[in-house]
């Protein structure tokens, strides 16, 4: 089980004691150049490890639910899907001659049910990350699944470029930190939160005030004083729409638009104290 940030801090702190070279970092303050490196190291260490249990529990809940025709049997197949192979009739069943982990190009999947139609949606993996499939890999994906899909099952098919979101936000800081530092910290922060809702929870809701927690995590920052301005999200070259509570990606996951970088749309404001 992952372990949490404090407790990895907690961790990092007691291997530094053995180290007598490092005694000269002795500040307690959350606002000093190492204990912030300390927080990004510590939150990307947390989120990798999160993302390891939930692949470990989502092969064995594969496992648990094979059953026919069930939302879990639809995902355990998709994940079974190899692109560039075609299935045969064995055993009174279509299944693969041959299975090739190296094929099966399906690492992100979901399934809804909107007025009698399944909604499916699939990603591969770039760098862990979800991904769109190419027009063929998607062409290979419906086919796979007309071939095995239940009788009378009416179904769709899906894999789009990630939604963009547009954030504009005020946050305030402890002005004798390092404000490069907190900037940094912020911005793994952000990223962190998206990549693991996109992994963990792939075509999962996004709250608005998880991705505040996920700020006002970080070392430096002053009390509840992340002011969320503006957040907005789209897919595709329409037009962006603001939400204030959350919202469901029609794609399955996230990006930061690059159009509109964390860097330029973050506003951070000194706090004297």
């Amino acid at each position: 089980m992952a372990q949490q940030i404090t407790d990895i801090q907690n961790e990092m702190l007691a291997e530094k004691a053995n180290h007598p070279e490092l005694t000269r970092l002795n500040s307690s303050s959350n606002t000093s150049i190492w204990r912030l490196w300390m927080f990004i190291t510590a939150t990307i260490i947390y989120y990798f490890e999160t993302v390891m249990d939930l692949f470990k529990a989502d092969v064995q809940n594969l496992l648990n639910n094979s059953v026919y025709g069930t939302d879990a049997w639809w995902i355990n197949k998709l994940y079974q899907f190899q692109y560039g192979d075609t299935l045969s009739f064995i055993n009174n069943i279509f299944q693969y001659a041959l299975v090739d982990a190296g094929k099966q190009i399906v690492q992100f999947a979901s399934i809804t049910s909107l007025n009698g139609v399944l909604q499916i949606k699939v990603a591969r993996a770039n760098a862990g990350l979800p991904n769109a499939l190419t027009q063929a890999q998607l062409n290979g994906v419906i086919s796979y699944c007309n071939q095995i899909q239940p009788s009378g099952i009416r179904f769709g098919v899906q894999s789009m470029a990630p939604d963009t979101l547009k954030l504009t936000a005020n946050i305030y800081y402890d002005a004798s930190g390092d404000i490069s530092l907190i900037q940094s910290a912020v911005e793994v922060a952000i990223n962190a939160f998206l990549n693991h809702k996109n992994v963990s929870n792939f075509n999962g809701v996004l709250y608005i005030n998880q991705l505040i927690d996920a700020i006002q995590g970080v070392p430096g920052l002053v009390g509840n004083k992340v002011d969320m301005v503006y957040l907005a999200a789209k897919n595709g070259p329409g037009s962006y729409a603001q939400f204030t509570s959350s919202y469901q990606p029609q794609s399955g996951y996230f990006t930061i638009d690059p159009a509109f970088p964390l860097n330029k749309q973050i506003t951070y404001i000194p706090f004297l104290a």
